[in-house]
């Protein structure tokens, strides 16, 4: 009896030991870590982010190494695209409004002094029958301006008509003493182009019907007046035509490429102001 008691004692305070000993054990278990968890190995401190459900993962693959990437978010614009928008300026850009003033008749023609020399009225070949119906360049221009029935008879006789002079006004049923006027002169001609030109070239402008205005029935009187001279030199007697009388010298020179001198652009422009 004398050694169960101290043995009792011994078996109560070994238990004793062992559940301070449970206790102590449980009270130094670590938290969880529910964000990281920190590892460290000699001066380095490395922290790996715990895994989540919430951020999906893609997979790029170079050769034979595997690397899981997160996924960035597509740009609405590459870098180095252009874009090109069809919107009116904003009010940072310049615009520029270009106004475009009409060309005057006179800026068609070449300004340039006149060759003066070596002209021959024979060098301009008239008047022909163009185009071979057996009137000649004059009859055919009788025939076109008469302002009554013409009757053309056997070799291009004409009968009848009536024709108006615009330089003067004269009206006349005698052809006969009409001229038949190159509005251009063939001595102007010449100084502003026509000594240039071969004997074919002469020849086609001295009987030109291509334009209306190129030859004209005028009075005898008037078309003497003229001469050679340009503008500057002589204007119709009737200023009503004087508008008309320019703007066909022009289209004459413009349609022959021939040039004006400063004198005859200066009466072309004086007579154009008042048109």
């Amino acid at each position: 009896m004398r050694f169960v008691r101290p043995t009792i004692f011994a078996i109560i305070l070994i238990a004793l030991i062992v559940v301070v000993a449970a206790l102590v054990v449980r009270n130094r278990e670590p938290a969880s870590v529910d964000v990281s968890t920190t590892v460290r190995s000699a001066d380095t401190t490395l922290t790996i982010p715990s895994p989540t459900t919430d951020i999906p993962r893609t997979t790029a693959t170079t050769g034979s190494s595997e690397t899981t990437t997160p996924p960035t978010a597509s740009p609405t614009t590459s870098p180095k695209s252009t874009v090109v928008s069809s919107a009116a300026p904003t009010s940072a850009e310049t615009s520029t409004t270009v106004s475009v003033t009409p060309t005057s008749p006179l800026d068609l023609l070449r300004l340039e002094p006149e060759q003066q020399d070596g002209y021959d009225r024979d060098f301009f070949r008239h008047w022909i029958d163009v185009d071979r119906n057996g009137c000649d360049t004059r009859r055919e221009v009788l025939i076109a301006e008469s302002t009554t029935p013409v009757v053309v008879g056997s070799g291009c006789s004409i009968t009848g008509g009536t024709w108006f002079s615009v330089y003067d006004g004269v009206t006349t049923t005698n052809a006969s003493s009409f001229d038949i006027d190159h509005l251009v002169p063939l001595k102007e001609a010449w100084n502003s182009g026509a000594h240039s030109w071969n004997p074919a070239a002469r020849e086609a402008f001295a009987n030109d019907l291509s334009l209306d205005v190129s030859l004209i029935a005028v009075s005898a009187s008037s078309n003497r007046s003229k001469s050679d001279g340009d503008p500057a030199d002589w204007l119709p007697p009737r200023s009503s035509y004087h508008c008309t009388y320019v703007s066909s010298w022009i289209a004459v020179k413009r349609a022959w490429n021939l040039s004006v001198d400063q004198r005859e652009y200066d009466a072309l422009a004086a007579v154009l102001a008042g048109c």
